[in-house]
């Protein structure tokens, strides 16, 4: 008896860690996301390699895309939602994720977010994100803070892989 209730509370305790690490709750504003694109296209090609990240963020009416060390890709395309701050989309050196090799942030620092301030984060080869405003420094891997005032992981969206005759295609959805 004493074993199947101790068994009981393990479990729900397990549980509850569990869920607690996926649905977080973000300093950084629920704002709609709804952004695809082709793995074949430059410059998305460049995130099918493990340790790879870029940006993508609003500009003018399109939107404009950031790769490490690479000349900005911009595109007029309308009907982007990219979130609080804009997208780091990639593919994680070491994934924690069980649902998708891929990973998606809010470009938004969650500590200045937490002021309703759009401070977006830059992002370098080491797989870091840097907040130049409060210093933090983010682990793109993992999305958690590694140093600096942040206390908060970045905000996580869902990316979707779609697997066609044509190729690979992401969606990241909220």
């Amino acid at each position: 008896m004493y074993k199947k209730v101790l068994v009981s509370l393990l479990l729900v305790g397990i549980l509850s860690v569990v869920s607690s690490c996926e649905d977080h709750e973000s300093s950084v504003p629920s704002t709609v996301v709804n952004f695809s694109f082709s793995l074949q296209q430059s410059p998305y090609s460049f995130i099918t390699t493990p340790g790879q990240y870029l940006t993508v963020q609003k500009s003018g009416s399109g939107y404009v895309v950031k790769v490490p060390g690479q000349p900005e890709y911009k595109d007029g395309k309308v009907g982007v939602y990219l979130g609080f701050g804009g997208l780091i989309i990639g593919y994680p050196a070491i994934s924690m994720s069980t649902t998708s090799q891929y990973v998606a942030y809010d470009l938004a620092c969650p500590t200045e977010a937490s002021n309703l301030r759009v401070q977006r984060l830059s992002i370098n080869a080491n797989r870091e994100a840097k907040c130049a405003k409060c210093g933090t420094t983010y682990d793109l891997d993992s999305g958690f803070p590694k140093e600096g005032a942040g206390k908060e992981r970045l905000r996580t969206y869902a990316v979707y892989v779609t697997h066609t005759g044509t190729g690979t295609s992401l969606s990241i959805r909220n």
